[in-house]
């Protein structure tokens, strides 16, 4: 009887740290529904030796799927926009179509800031994944 009850609460135990294990996990599921948003700053982390200035500043997102959100923004002069790597494996390179900057090689969770000074329409995507775009307009 006791051999039946050591092991039931061992199987109890080791189910416990398989599931306790299981909802640690950070990782995003995508439900098939499209939200709208725009990522701020504080959602993506601050960059500590760079200033803001007076514009505002916006995050966005370069997911594991190819999807770069928000896919298209509207800002002022004097904004800056932090892409940063959502992608847990592996690495994208960002790319201003307009050479704006070099090449951005990124890794996991790397951070890229750019602030726009001049008015326009700018195109950003990322090399060898052709649907993940980006389209700035700036005022």
């Amino acid at each position: 009887m006791i051999k039946k009850w050591l092991t039931l609460i061992t199987i109890l135990m080791l189910a416990g740290v398989l599931v306790s294990g299981c909802t640690d996990s950070t990782e995003n599921v995508d439900n098939g529904e499209e939200t709208e948003e725009t990522t701020s700053l504080e959602d993506t982390a601050e960059d500590p030796g760079s200033v803001a200035g007076d514009g505002k500043d916006y995050g966005v997102i370069l997911e594991y799927y190819g999807v770069m959100k928000p896919s298209e923004l509207e800002l002022n002069k004097g904004d800056r926009i932090a892409w940063r790597n959502a992608k847990p494996q592996g690495t994208y390179v960002l790319v201003s179509d307009d050479g704006l900057f070099e090449d951005q090689e990124m890794d996991h969770n790397d951070m890229h800031y750019y602030t726009f000074t001049e008015s326009g329409t700018y195109s950003f995507s990322v090399k060898d994944v052709p649907d993940m775009t980006l389209m700035v307009t700036v005022r």
